[in-house]
């Protein structure tokens, strides 16, 4: 009786759709164009990307230096070559594989880096026990997004001047993936065992701040700082969970070309000073970081990268714009009404 009286609804909506012909068509498209924005659109996951085979690259090794001379500065800007590799997934099966080679920073971009490229430093405050200590040596913390990516193009720019940029590729951030090749040097994503010669520990867990760069150990292909300093901003859009396989990238949001009404979210990584010494068998620390933030233990590291790698960033970026608050409420109204149909399906699927 109950599948009778069900079906005779069913019918009666068929019936209804057939006899308003232009009021469903109406819905249907309506629908669809809600689906096309508040759905995943230009989504990208995985870098295809086959770079130059320039003399840059060909003749370049696994561990050589490339060193950029930033204006009015003695200090010079210097990344280590990565030609490609992989690394394990910490408490997985899985792995993650960087296809081409990169430039990484060998050290956290400085104060005085920032200040001769953009004209400004951190304002000293205490920010949830965080204290910023100015001065050129300092890691650049205080920074959005945006203007990370802003200072790319300015060192893109520099080294174009000054003949030393590979040919295809630019300055960026570093994806996730490339970021943790090289913390990992190809092992397991996990704390290491000398922990206290690469990293800052703070055992009183007292407000604390960033320390100048390079006053400890660096890691097996000679990178400072990957842990225990200031939070890194990667290129990634944030996830609960890392990404694996061939050149991952996240730059998918839950919401397609709509960023949310908390604002988009990218991944930082390797922060903080450890106020114990913890568990070596623990992944790697990622955070949230939202993209207008400016956190005081927040700065970055800066990649040398296909240009593809960061045309394609500034385009998704481009392409994304604010959930306006009517169209967030049609979204939960159509979740919900989604919901209701999904479960009312099933359990007419049920007596069928």
């Amino acid at each position: 009786m109950v599948f009778s009286h069900r079906s005779y609804r069913v019918n009666n909506i068929i019936k209804w759709i057939k006899n308003n012909k232009k009021i469903s068509f109406s819905i249907i498209a309506l629908l669809a164009l809600l689906i096309f924005f508040l759905y995943p659109g230009n989504d990208i996951t995985c870098l295809d990307i086959v770079p130059p085979a320039t003399a840059n690259i060909q003749s370049a090794q696994a561990g050589d230096v490339l060193k950029m001379d930033i204006p009015d500065s003695e200090h010079k800007l210097t990344l280590i070559f990565i030609p490609k590799g992989s690394y394990p997934i910490a408490k997985s099966d899985h792995r993650t594989e960087i296809t081409y080679p990169y430039w990484l920073g060998k050290y956290e971009i400085t104060q005085e880096e920032w200040e001769k490229m953009m004209g400004w430093i951190p304002i000293p405050e205490l920010e949830d026990r965080w204290t910023i200590t100015t001065g050129a040596r300092y890691p650049m913390c205080q920074v959005s997004y945006d203007e990370c990516l802003d200072f790319c193009d300015r060192l893109t720019e520099i080294a174009r001047q000054q003949g030393i940029l590979p040919e295809g590729y630019c300055f960026s951030l570093p994806t996730e993936a490339q970021w943790e090749l090289a913390y990992s040097c190809g092992k397991e994503t996990v704390l290491p065992d000398n922990l206290e010669e690469v990293a800052w520990m703070n055992p009183h867990d007292a407000n604390t701040g960033a320390y100048p760069v390079g006053q400890k150990e660096p890691n097996a292909w000679g990178f400072h700082d990957m842990l225990g300093n200031v939070w890194e901003l990667c290129a990634d859009f944030y996830r609960s969970h890392r990404l694996h396989g061939s050149n991952p990238v996240n730059w998918k949001t839950d919401t397609g070309n709509l960023s949310t009404d908390t604002g988009l979210s990218v991944t930082s990584l390797g922060g903080g000073v450890f106020s114990f010494i913890p568990d070596n068998e623990k992944d790697i620390p990622r955070e949230r970081y939202h993209v207008d933030s400016r956190r005081a233990s927040t700065g970055l590291r800066v990649a040398l990268v296909p240009v593809q790698q960061h045309q394609l960033l500034k385009k998704r970026l481009k392409h994304l714009h604010p959930v306006p608050d009517w169209l967030i409420g049609i979204k939960g109204s159509f979740e919900l009404i989604y919901m209701y149909m999904k479960t009312y399906w099933k359990t007419l699927m049920n007596y069928c």
